[in-house]
């Protein structure tokens, strides 16, 4: 299993309300339907059209950025994907998802403190919202380093989504870094988090580092940036 990472790029319209059931035909004629629908179908460049197309009638629609935002983030345009989300959060700032948005963005353009700013807001909004929980530790983790804080929204995801399939792994990880000896590898270190991870913490030495990719050889490199299931971006 793959934690909601940069898979959530792709699936963030789960919060709209459109539904990409056969469109009737009403709904051929309305541009931003018809967008919708080829979103869903992943035919990103024929969706992007009729998004444009439909921001051209309706501009105050958020829900209009809010698909384009998730197109340009699917295809890492960033930057454009930050001034869509924008706007919905201009447009509809009592939205929570609009500023789980933002938060993703921010976290891929590295942008630590912005992203959880933002996946808090979405909290703050809507406290049942299990991925902001989930977002906010995992930039705490990824990009800041805080292990206190990564175990305080990793909890709190938890309490919120006991059925997730994430669940157990979340809940092992939030295990490990309750050890007073594990400690997180800072930004630059040689040992990534998923080794750190594996081996039970970054206070190892060069030499156990190399005994232990020794050991665990050709296995290491091909479950690469998981641990037990767990998705992690490690190449943050």
């Amino acid at each position: 299993m793959r934690l909601f990472t940069a898979c959530a790029a792709l699936s963030l319209s789960f919060f709209l309300t459109f539904s990409a059931a056969v469109l009737s035909q009403e709904n051929r004629d309305d541009p931003f339907k018809r967008g919708a629908a080829y979103f869903f179908q992943k035919k990103y460049e024929m969706a992007e059209v009729l998004l444009q197309e439909a921001l051209k009638k309706d501009p105050e629609n958020w829900r209009i950025y809010a698909y384009l935002g998730d197109i340009f983030l699917t295809k890492k345009r960033y930057d454009a994907a930050m001034n869509m989300y924008l706007k919905t959060v201009d447009i509809a700032p009592s939205v929570a998802e609009n500023y789980f948005r933002l938060g993703q963005v921010y976290y891929y353009k590295k942008m630590g403190d912005e992203a959880v700013r933002n996946f808090k807001l979405a909290e703050g909004l809507d406290p049942t919202m299990k991925f902001a929980a989930y977002h906010t530790g995992l930039t705490y983790l990824m990009l800041l380093r805080d292990k206190q804080n990564t175990i305080s929204s990793w909890e709190r995801f938890l309490q919120l989504a006991p059925e997730d399939p994430q669940y157990d792994s979340i809940k092992r990880v939030v295990e490990l870094l309750k050890n007073p000896d594990f400690v997180i590898p800072p930004q630059g270190s040689e040992i990534t988090i998923e080794e750190a991870l594996l081996l039970g913490g970054a206070a190892l030495t060069t030499a156990e580092r190399k005994a232990a990719d020794r050991k665990a050889g050709a296995e290491t490199k091909k479950t690469k940036n998981t641990v037990e299931g767990l998705y992690l971006d490690d190449e943050l």
